[in-house]
């Protein structure tokens, strides 16, 4: 079967997940992430990246990610369950670090900080741990957290922490019994969806990105997708496939007016609005 993107002189499908990090488009909001990390990471601290479900959380981690040379950084990632204790919680930490299993509880924390320790003071190799979809942590495992940056009577840390999750993490965090770990918070930054402006250069980034050197998208196809998925990148991702989908069908080179109609009545068909 012949693929669609051809039509409109794309050698690839646009609007994919797994752009690589030099070829992402940085909104100001990212760069000032980027620059704001690096300091997290240089003071040993603890960042909170949150925002909105697909605001591009993900791909803010990605892009700080890959600045993390492996002679001086152990990048360690970590997805949180909502079922998790601190026992969980250390045995992860054990498997992300190689260690042996051992079925006390004790030893698991003493073989993680003495792990992170020796790497940190004696390798120097910082671990950088992030833990996405943080929201999901209990108000006693976050307190937990507090005890793994604790080293040396609380003048140093071992590590660099990153909390990935939706804007109720803030929330979370602002909870009077949280007190002790939001205080050792080096950055608390809520990356911020689109503004209709950017939405536009979004989409010119990403149809340039594959090849299509030539306008698709009327200046009010623009808005429409702006206003439909409100600025959030994985919204506008389907939203901007779906349209040029419908102009394929349409064999119309253009997305205009009519095209979006189409596709946001597609999108409204199989469940996918703009909330």
């Amino acid at each position: 079967m012949t693929p669609w993107w051809p039509f409109f002189g794309a050698h690839q499908p646009p609007f994919t997940r797994d752009i690589p990090v030099e070829r992402l488009w940085l909104t100001p909001a990212l760069r000032e992430w980027q620059a704001r990390f690096a300091a997290v990471v240089a003071e040993h601290g603890l960042a909170v990246l949150t925002g909105e479900s697909g605001v591009g959380k993900s791909t803010a981690l990605r892009l700080v990610w890959q600045t993390l040379t492996p002679t001086h950084y152990l990048p360690l990632y970590l997805p949180v369950s909502d079922a998790w204790t601190p026992r969980q919680l250390y045995r992860a930490l054990a498997r992300l670090l190689d260690l042996p299993p051992t079925p006390f509880a004790d030893a698991a924390e003493r073989q993680v900080r003495d792990t992170l320790w020796t790497l940190a003071t004696q390798q120097g190799r910082l671990p950088v741990l992030a833990l996405d979809e943080a929201h999901l942590l209990t108000p006693r495992l976050l307190q937990e957290l507090r005890f793994l940056l604790n080293f040396a009577l609380d003048t140093t840390a071992p590590l660099a922490v990153v909390l990935v999750g939706h804007t109720e993490l803030r929330q979370k965090l602002a909870w009077r019994p949280l007190e002790a770990i939001r205080q050792r918070v080096t950055l608390a930054y809520q990356l911020p969806p689109f503004t209709a402006e950017q939405t536009a250069r979004y989409i010119q980034h990403h149809l340039e990105r594959v090849g299509i050197d030539h306008p698709v998208f009327t200046d009010s196809a623009l808005q429409a997708g702006h206003d439909w998925s409100q600025g959030i990148a994985r919204r506008l991702n389907t939203w901007a496939r779906t349209c040029l989908l419908a102009a394929y069908a349409a064999q119309s080179p253009l997305v205009d007016d009519s095209v979006v109609a189409t596709a946001i009545h597609e999108l409204q068909w199989a469940g996918t609005v703009s909330s």
